[in-house]
This record gives structure tokens, C-alpha cells and sequence, in this order.
């Protein structure tokens, strides 16, 4: 992230504040661990307030809650990923960081009807048939309101806090001086990269400050998602919709959690259960573009449809297909309790951030700590958060750590896991997970799917062959070039032919047939060109000028042939010298 000089200006005012906030907090949590000092203190504040004897006292996590919420959406953004891991904290703190992600206070209506004129050229009262100036939703940089289209439908409008894009560069551009001065002084902070983390961490927050890019991810999983039955992305409006404003269609539902409202409307929890971790297996292990973030406040499910809805499409993450094959692997040998091939897969996938790893170290305590959860009994409440989370813990103590888009994959994995669990205790990721890909992943192997990839290969190959391609005006003249000296040089690079021996005479073979093509086309383009820039006529040499042409043609004909036979043996996943 570039800072200017008027950055650098934003952020020594906004450390001023942030340190106010943070030393008027510490105080507070001194007083606390100081036991005497602050219950005088806690004496002192009731006889000034007049406050009731009986008034509870906030606790550390309610107090930490409210101080992120004072210092700002970039906070609160740390706090909503910290409280996404719920595996991993506390229940007393999950419970509170959780209220991040929705008792977030609202900005004055004035201000969203300046915004919303501002990005769409009129007011709200003029764009829509209704609009209510209340907001329904209050988020970290955003809140949003409910409206109805002059067609008919009913619509919510994410209108994006005012200031939040300076007020974030500069909280993180604070981050990342911090963790510049702290990487220079601890070889292990420099060693986890706190400073690659901050970047990244600021450019994905940053990012999601362009609406445009939400409508996208929005419109692109609607379509991954048009296969599963009972899956919904909510439809984006981009007539009105801009950076910092964005109308989408308004979802009626409850939290896939609140399982008393799923029973009361007569749904099915195990088809519900199963759907949610359908339609995730299906972004991560097939499609490779996922929602990032799949929190039970991101998953509505529709009371009279049953429908299972994405919501906030902010945050997605994206994986290559060698990345979607390791998580497989791993599923697979978590599927089969092999700890072994589990503790080396993960071996595989980490990087060492502490110099050199103790691999004989890190199996030893892979086995010890990750066998007991392998081998656990049906029933024991170990889930595959909790086993996944001490294989983290196992990596992060022997010096490894994952890739940051796997990591941000496998939070998504446990996060399904962790809902499609509570409403269908008896599946799960590591039981069903498999079956769903193999049956997915032949549903996705059809003529249609397969001419689609090859025609995009083959559209590729070609651009890539005319973009080499000289010029034909410049090619005429190096041939005549070369005519006219006598000589005509072929240049053939054989530097990079397969060394194995079996495939010499084959590969010979191919390049005997190549340079006689290549050979043939070349030679009658130029005497095509040179009887047509020629004044003689007659019989004999129209004969001739015919058969360079077709010496042009068939050469060409027969290449395209062989281009599509290589294309073809390489959809079947054989070798080119099977020929």
C-alpha cells in the first residue's frame, strides 16, 4: 500500500488516538488485576455516578469488545477473524467478539443520503419506491437498509460508512510501521513475516471497500452455485449499485443456527446440514473460488423456501487445482485415520518459517498429538475443527506454517464443518466429504464441459501462435531475401526434446514430418508470392501458381490435424509420442 504525505499526516493523528483509547483501557485493566485498588475504585465510581449496588461489572471480553469497537472497522475486522476461530478461544470470548459481526452502532440517515446521491446521482427517494432510513444491519464499514424497487422487489442497500477508506490506510499504515519495528528487533516475529501478514491483512481489507468487486464475487458464485439444489446467492443490481453503494435482493431468513426457528418451519436439518457442506465441497475442491468467510451470520436459510443463502461476498479466496488436490489428499487420509500420510501431506504444504525443521521432531509429535484424535471413537465429540487445529498448533511449534490461501481454505472448511455438524451430527466434512466430490466431480466430466475446455485451450494456442507469427509483408521479403542469396537457413531447437531413449525414434520422427511441413508451406508461399508479383502469364504458369497454392493449402490442412490429435491425446491424458 503507497502512503502519500497526506497518509503519513492521517495516521500521527490517528495513533494519537489509538493511544488514548488504548492507555485510558490499560488503566482500567490495571485497576482490575490490582484487586484492592479496583474494588475502592469500583467504590469511588458508584458514590460519584449514584449507581444501583447491584450493577454488574463488565468483564475483560466485554470490555476488550467495546474498546475494538471504539477504536474503529479495522479493529473490529481483526476481532470478527479472531472470533471466526471459535475453535481456538474461549466460549466466553466468542460470545462476545461474535456481537462484532452485528451490534455494530449505525451512522446518522443524513449521512447515507449524502453518500447514496453523491455515488448514484439523485436521492434515495428518487431511486427507490421506498426507502427506510433506519437500518435494519450495522457492520464494521457498513450498514445496511431496506428499500423496494419502483418494480416491485424488495431490495437492501449496503451503503459504505463515510471517512472509512482513510480512516483504514491510516490504522494500517500504523500496522505495518509497528510491525517494521518489531521485525527489527525479534528474529521470530521476522520470522513469521508480521510484516507480510500486515500487507496482506490491509490489502484484503481494503478490498473489500470496492463494492464492485463484492458484486462480482456475487455474481460469479451464483453461477458455481446454479447446480445445487437449495443453495441461493443473493441477485445484485448494478444500475444501482457503485464502490460504496450496493443494491442487492433483500433475503428474508434466520442464522443457520437458530435451530429452534429450522424445527418450528417443519425444515429438515439433515438436508440442510448436507446442502451447506454440498455447496461449500463444491467451491473448494471443484470450482477453486469459495466464500472466505462462511460464519452462521453469512448463512440465512429462507423459512418458506428452505433455501440455504450466501450472504456478504466480500471475502473469497481462490485455490489452483494443485492446491485443490492437496486438500483432497488430505481429506483422504483423514477420511482413512492414516496419520502418517496426513502428518506428510501437511509437511508438504507448509513452509518453515524458523530456519531449519527437525522433520523427525515434527512426525514424532505429529503422531502423538494427532493419533489420539485419528483413533477417537464414534461419538467422542472430537470434530474435525478441534483435530485440525492441534495439527496447526503441531506445524506452528516445529517452525512450519501453511500457505496463506490454504490456511484461509481450511478455515472455511472448519467453519462448514462446524455447522453442517450441528444440524447433521451424524455427517461432517471427513465422512461425507469424498463421496460428495467423486459424485460432483464426475457430474462436472460431460462432452459439453470438455469441448468448453478444449475450445478455450485451442482459442489460447492460437492467439499465442499469431501473436509469433511474423507479419506477412515482413516474411515475404526475408524469403526472397534468402532466395536471392542462394541460401535458405532452418533453425530447429532441440534443446528442449525429452531425453529418454525409447522416445527418440518417435520424437524423430515428429520432427522429420513438422520440417517437411513446415519445409512445403514455406516454399510454396514463396513462389505463390513471386509468380503473383510476377508479369508472366500463361498456361504453364497458372498450372504452377495452382499447384503452389495447393502446396500451400494441403501442408496447412495436414498440420491442423496434427495439432488437434495432440490436443486430443492431451484431454485423454496421454503422451504426444503415442503416434
Amino acid at each position: 500500500m503507497r502512503r502519500s504525505s497526506l497518509d503519513k499526516v492521517r495516521e500521527s493523528l490517528r495513533l494519537q488516538q489509538v493511544y488514548n483509547l488504548l492507555l485510558s483501557y490499560s488503566w482500567d485493566f490495571l485497576f482490575e488485576r490490582w484487586g484492592l485498588l479496583g474494588d475502592l475504585r469500583h467504590a469511588m465510581q458508584r458514590w460519584v455516578w449514584q449507581l444501583p449496588p447491584d450493577l454488574e461489572l463488565l468483564s475483560t471480553p466485554v470490555k476488550v469488545r467495546l474498546l475494538l469497537e471504539e477504536l474503529g472497522p479495522t479493529y473490529v475486522k481483526m476481532g470478527q477473524i479472531v472470533s471466526s476461530q471459535a475453535a481456538v478461544i474461549p466460549a466466553e470470548w466468542d460470545a462476545e467478539l461474535v456481537k462484532l459481526q452485528s451490534d455494530v452502532p449505525p451512522f446518522p440517515t443524513t449521512q447515507v443520503r449524502e453518500i447514496i446521491a453523491e455515488e448514484l446521482g439523485a436521492p434515495p427517494e428518487e431511486l427507490y419506491a421506498s426507502f427506510e432510513p433506519t437500518p435494519f444491519a450495522a457492520a464494521s464499514t457498513a450498514q445496511v437498509h431496506r428499500a423496494t424497487l419502483y418494480e416491485g422487489q424488495e431490495v437492501a442497500v449496503k451503503v459504505q460508512r463515510p471517512g472509512i477508506q482513510s480512516q483504514m490506510k491510516a490504522d494500517i499504515g500504523i500496522m505495518q510501521s509497528a510491525s517494521r519495528v518489531i521485525s527489527g528487533r525479534s528474529d521470530y516475529v521476522r520470522a513469521i513475516d508480521l510484516e507480510g501478514m500486515v500487507k496482506e491483512f490491509g490489502d484484503n481489507v481494503l478490498a473489500e471497500l470496492d463494492y464492485t468487486g463484492e458484486a462480482y464475487n456475487a455474481f460469479r458464485l451464483s453461477q458455481n452455485m446454479a447446480s445445487i439444489e437449495g443453495v441461493h446467492i443473493p441477485a445484485v443490481y448494478p444500475a444501482l449499485s457503485t464502490p460504496r453503494v450496493l443494491t442487492m435482493q433483500f433475503i428474508r431468513g434466520v442464522k443457520i443456527t437458530d435451530l429452534e426457528a429450522i424445527d418450528a418451519a417443519g425444515l429438515d436439518r439433515s438436508k440442510l446440514g448436507r446442502t451447506t457442506l454440498r455447496a461449500m465441497v463444491k467451491q473448494l475442491l471443484i470450482d477453486g473460488f469459495f466464500h472466505a468467510d462462511p460464519h452462521p451470520g453469512n448463512l440465512m436459510v429462507d423459512l418458506e423456501t428452505g433455501d440455504l443463502n450466501f450472504l456478504d461476498t466480500g471475502m473469497v479466496g481462490q485455490l489452483d487445482l494443485n492446491q485443490r488436490m492437496n486438500i483432497v489428499q488430505l481429506l483422504i487420509a483423514l477420511q482413512r485415520k492414516d496419520v502418517t500420510a496426513m502428518a506428510q501431506i501437511m509437511r508438504d504444504l507448509s513452509v518453515p518459517f524458523m530456519g531449519e525443521v527437525n522433520d523427525k521432531a515434527y512426525f514424532r509429535d505429529f503422531e502423538r498429538r494427532i493419533g489420539r484424535y485419528m483413533h477417537a471413537e464414534a461419538g467422542s465429540g472430537t470434530g474435525f475443527g478441534e483435530s485440525f487445529n492441534v495439527a496447526l498448533d503441531v506445524l506452528r511449534e516445529n517452525g512450519l506454517r501453511l500457505n496463506p490461501e490454504l490456511t484461509m481454505a481450511v478455515k472455511a472448511l472448519m467453519q462448514t464443518d462446524a455447522v453442517s455438524t450441528l444440524l447433521y451430527p451424524e455427517g461432517g466434512i471427513v465422512r461425507d466429504g469424498m463421496e460428495m466430490v467423486k459424485d460432483m466431480a464426475i457430474e462436472e466430466i460431460t462432452a459439453d464441459r470438455i469441448l468448453d475446455v478444449a475450445s478455450k485451450q485451442l482459442m489460447l494456442s492460437g492467439r499465442e501462435v499469431i501473436k509469433r507469427l511474423p507479419s506477412l509483408q515482413e516474411a515475404t521479403v526475408k524469403w526472397l531475401d534468402q532466395y536471392q542469396k542462394g541460401r535458405f537457413e532452418v533453425y530447429v531447437d532441440t534443446s528442449g526434446l525429452a531425453k529418454e531413449i525409447d522416445k527418440l525414434g518417435k520424437l524423430g520422427q515428429q520432427i522429420v514430418i513438422v520440417i517437411m511441413l513446415v519445409g512445403m508451406i514455406i516454399g510454396s508461399a514463396i513462389v505463390t508470392t513471386v509468380i503473383a508479383l510476377s508479369d508472366v502469364v500463361g498456361d504453364l504458369w497458372l498450372f504452377l501458381f495452382r499447384m503452389a497454392y495447393l502446396g500451400y493449402i494441403i501442408p496447412m490442412v495436414v498440420a491442423l490435424i496434427i495439432v488437434f490429435r495432440l490436443v486430443w491425446h492431451w484431454l485423454r491424458g496421454k503422451e504426444a509420442t503415442e503416434d
